[in-house]
C-alpha cells in the first residue's frame, strides 16, 4: 500500500522540530512519494504558537487548501490512495506487514475515504485519513472546497477544532469509515501493539510537549 500511494502533508517553519522526525519516520518506511508543503508564515502570525492560535488557524486552513491542490493536480496519475497526514504522527517499521491488511480492509470496503477516529469516540480526527482514487475522487474534492469555504467562512468561536470541526459537521455528505483503531495510536492511548503503524501526537501543549510524548510511544511500542 505504501508503493501505491501519494503522501500528502503540510507544514510551517515554527513546526520544524516535530516535521524533522516525522520525515524520518516516512523514510523508515520507505515511502518515496510524498508532497510536502513547507511555509514559512509571516513574524505576525507567530506572536504565539501552539492550539487554536493565529497560526494554528492558519495551518489547519493552509493545508486543506494543499490537498485540494493535490488532490486536482494527480487525480490521473495512477495513484491508488492518497494518504493525507499531519506532521504530527509518527510511522513505525516494526509492524510494517499490517500495512497489507489495512490495505485488505480498504480495498474490501465500499467506502471512499477512511479516517482516524478522534481516540474511541464516533468523530473523525483530521490528522489522518486516506482516500481511494476512484471514480468518486471528484466527490472527495469538492467535499474539502466545501470544508475550505466554511473555514473561511465560520467564525473561530464556532471551530474549536477548525478543520476537524467543519469536517465532523459535514461527513455524513462524504461515503466514509474509519481505519481499525488497532492500526493507530492516539496520543498515549495505544490499542494493539502489535499492530500499529502510526502514532498522532494530540492532546499536547506545543513541539516540546509533542516530541515527549513521541519519546514515551517509542519507548513502550518497542520494549
Amino acid at each position: 500500500m505504501i508503493n501505491k500511494s501519494l503522501f500528502i502533508c503540510y507544514s510551517t517553519t515554527n513546526y520544524q522540530k516535530v516535521t524533522d522526525i516525522f520525515i524520518e519516520s516516512l523514510n523508515e518506511i520507505k515511502v518515496k512519494n510524498i508532497n510536502h508543503l513547507l511555509e514559512e508564515p509571516c513574524k505576525t502570525l507567530l506572536d504565539q504558537t501552539g492550539f487554536r492560535t493565529k497560526i494554528w488557524y492558519y495551518s489547519v486552513t493552509n493545508k486543506i487548501k494543499h490537498l485540494i491542490d493535490t488532490l486536482i493536480n494527480n487525480k490521473t496519475d495512477g495513484i491508488e490512495y492518497f494518504i493525507f497526514t499531519d506532521c504530527d504522527v509518527i510511522f513505525f517499521s516494526k509492524n510494517i506487514n499490517e500495512w497489507l491488511n489495512l490495505e485488505y480492509f480498504i480495498k474490501e470496503n465500499d467506502k471512499d475515504i477512511f479516517f482516524m477516529r478522534e481516540n474511541i469516540s464516533n468523530d473523525v480526527n483530521s490528522g489522518f485519513f486516506i482516500i481511494k482514487n476512484n471514480s468518486n475522487i471528484y466527490d472527495i474534492i469538492n467535499f474539502f472546497n466545501k470544508v475550505y469555504y466554511e473555514l473561511q467562512n465560520t467564525r473561530i468561536e464556532e471551530m474549536r477544532l477548525g478543520d476537524q470541526t467543519i469536517i465532523n459537521n459535514l461527513k455524513n455528505e462524504i461515503n466514509y469509515d474509519y481505519i481499525p483503531n488497532e492500526y493507530t495510536i492516539f496520543g498515549e492511548n495505544i490499542f494493539d501493539k502489535n499492530k500499529s503503524l502510526f502514532h498522532h501526537a494530540v492532546c499536547c501543549m506545543d513541539t516540546d510537549d509533542k516530541i515527549k510524548q513521541i519519546n514515551v510511544i517509542k519507548t513502550l511500542l518497542f520494549e
